[in-house]
Order: C-alpha cells, then structure tokens, then sequence
C-alpha cells in the first residue's frame, strides 16, 4: 500500500465497491481529511466511520477524518478504502435480525 502525499490531494475518495464518497483536503500524518460530498446516499454517510467530523474546514464545509491506515490503495485518478473501513455491504460480523411487529421479545431469566 502506498500512502496518499500532499501530490493526493484533491484526488476523490471511494468506497471499497468503488463509489464516491468525497475529496481529500488534506494529510496530517496519520489522519486524512476528507470533504464528504453532498450527494452521497444518507444510508451510506451513515454507516461509513469516516463520517467522523474534525475542526477542519474547507471551502465552508466541515470536513471528516480517517485514519491513513484506512486506505486500501492510491491510483493517479483515486483513492481507495479498505473494505472493513468504508464499504456498502452489511458486514458478516453484524446480525441484522428483523424486528417482530408485536410481543415476539422473550424475558430474561431470572438469575439466583
């Protein structure tokens, strides 16, 4: 893996799936700071960690910090995130049950 340099900057970010999800604004080693873009999907803002916001700012946005470990790959044209960090899919490690409409809860067992 090749870390981004102060060449990456302006470059954008993707997902590990390959979609957008803003610009590197700038490098404090070992942080990223990323402009998350507008038109990104809120489901996926949400469930992307580096929605993180800092104190940093550019062109009046506040903007998201990531580690740089984060990163899977940089190209000439993009930026690419490890899929653990920034990926699309649910993640294998999450049960996401559905929630029964009415009662369908047990109670605990009382303990002695």
């Amino acid at each position: 893996m090749t870390d981004p340099t102060e060449d990456d900057i302006g470059k954008p970010i993707l997902t590990a799936e390959g979609n957008r999800i803003g610009t590197l604004r700038e490098i404090d080693y070992p942080t990223i700071y990323i402009e998350i873009d507008d038109e990104i999907d809120e489901e996926l803002r949400s469930d992307i960690k580096v929605s993180e916001t800092t104190a940093r700012r550019a062109n009046g946005k506040v903007l998201a910090g990531a580690p740089i470990g984060a990163i899977e790959g940089v190209t000439d044209e993009k930026i690419h995130f490890w899929p653990s960090y920034a990926a699309e899919a649910r993640h294998e490690a999450v049960s996401y049950k559905e929630i029964p409409e009415e009662g369908g809860h047990e109670e605990p067992e009382e303990r002695q």
